[in-house]
């Protein structure tokens, strides 16, 4: 009895012995993927729009820009510009649907609501996401802008 527990006990450690070494092996010969993408982002100075952004794309005029960078991915630019205008959700979430229309984009989604409006819009050149959208404590509504150049 005592012989079958030493071999039970023997062959228990080999066992352990030999899955540890096999999976230092696979360790060894798997090379880890990083899923992470590799980014650079750079900012504007406060108040000027990252250069590449399409200056088109801000419509209010009038509107201050708050902050404005890119984010340079390893096959794509994205720019972003965000900025403040004393037109309402409405009106700039309506000149937006106008803006894309007359310059033939293709408008993929859109949504209007009373606290936050948006439209997704891609033609040859690029995407566009603007978010329009103003808290209760806001005098202002914000409007963030978002091109991914093709």
């Amino acid at each position: 009895m005592m012989q079958n527990k030493q071999k039970i006990l023997v062959g228990l450690v080999v066992l352990l012995a030999v899955a540890l070494i096999a999976m230092l092996m696979l360790k060894n010969s798997v090379k880890r993927v990083d899923q992470t993408p590799k980014i650079n982002r750079t900012d504007a100075p406060k108040g000027t729009v990252i250069p590449g952004f399409p200056k088109e794309l801000m419509i209010d005029k009038a509107g201050e820009t708050e902050s404005s960078y890119t984010i340079k991915y390893e096959t794509e630019n994205q720019y972003t510009a965000t900025f403040k205008t004393d037109k309402g959700i409405k009106e700039e979430y309506s000149a937006y649907l106008d803006f894309f229309t007359k310059n033939k984009y293709e408008i993929v989604n859109k949504s209007e609501g009373p606290v936050v409006s948006s439209v997704y819009a891609k033609n040859s050149t690029g995407e566009v996401n603007v978010v329009i959208s103003r808290l209760e404590k806001d005098t202002q509504t914000s409007v963030v802008i978002s091109y991914l150049k093709k």
